[in-house]
C-alpha cells in the first residue's frame, strides 16, 4: 500500500475515530506530556507516515479527538427557569468531570499551562465551541425577567470552569450537593447582580 493510500485510509471517519480513540487512551494512561505521535500509531495500528501526515503535531492531533469526543455545541437546557437549566448543566458537566474523561481533561488543562499551542487547542474545544450554550440559557433567564441584561454568560462559563477543575485538582467529589451549593449560593447571585 503507497503512501497516498495510507493517507486516504487514515481520512476514513472509522480510521480517525480508532486514532482519537488511541490518543484518549493514551492521555489516560500517560498523559499529554508524555504521549508521542508514534505512540499513537503504534495504539491504532497505523503507520507513522499517516500520522504524521493527516496531523502536522501532538496538539492538533488532540484537537481532533476532543472534538470528536466533545466537540460541536450542545444544546442549552431548558427546564423554564434559570435554575433549572443551571442544575441542569452542572449534573451533567460534573458526571463527565468525576469519570475517566474528566481525569483526561483536567491533565491535558494543567498540561496547557506550559503549551500555548496546547491552550490554544483547548479554549476552542471546550470554550468558544460551547459557549453559545451559555449565551443561550442567559438571553432566555433574560427574556423571563430572572435576570438583569448584564448578566454575563461568559463570566459564567468561565466560573463554572474554574470551579469545576479547582474542584477536580483537589481530588473531591463532584456531587449533586457541591452542584446545588454551586448554583445557589454562587451563579444564581452573582448573575442578579445589577451591574
Amino acid at each position: 500500500m503507497g503512501g497516498r493510500d495510507r493517507v486516504e485510509t487514515a481520512t476514513k471517519p472509522e480510521r480517525r475515530e480508532a486514532i482519537c480513540g488511541a490518543v484518549f487512551e493514551l492521555l489516560g494512561e500517560v498523559g499529554y506530556d508524555r504521549m508521542s505521535m508514534d505512540a499513537v500509531a503504534a495504539r491504532a495500528r497505523a503507520s507513522k507516515a499517516t500520522i504524521y501526515r493527516s496531523w502536522e503535531n501532538k496538539p492538533e492531533l488532540v484537537m481532533e479527538a476532543l472534538t470528536q469526543r466533545f466537540g460541536g455545541t450542545p444544546e442549552a437546557p431548558d427546564t423554564g427557569s434559570l435554575r433549572g437549566d443551571l442544575l441542569s448543566l452542572l449534573t451533567a458537566a460534573c458526571t463527565v468531570a468525576n469519570g475517566d474523561d474528566g481525569a483526561i481533561v483536567t491533565g491535558l488543562l494543567t498540561a496547557a499551562s506550559r503549551n500555548a499551542e496546547l491552550a490554544r487547542t483547548l479554549h476552542r474545544v471546550l470554550f468558544e465551541m460551547k459557549n453559545a450554550v451559555y449565551e443561550t440559557m442567559i438571553a432566555r433567564a433574560v427574556e423571563r425577567g430572572e435576570v438583569p441584561p448584564t448578566a454575563d454568560p461568559t463570566l459564567l462559563h468561565e466560573l463554572i470552569h474554574a470551579m469545576m477543575l479547582t474542584r477536580r485538582l483537589w481530588g473531591s467529589e463532584l456531587d449533586e450537593e457541591y452542584v446545588t451549593r454551586v448554583v445557589d449560593r454562587i451563579l444564581l447571585p452573582v448573575l442578579r447582580q445589577d451591574a
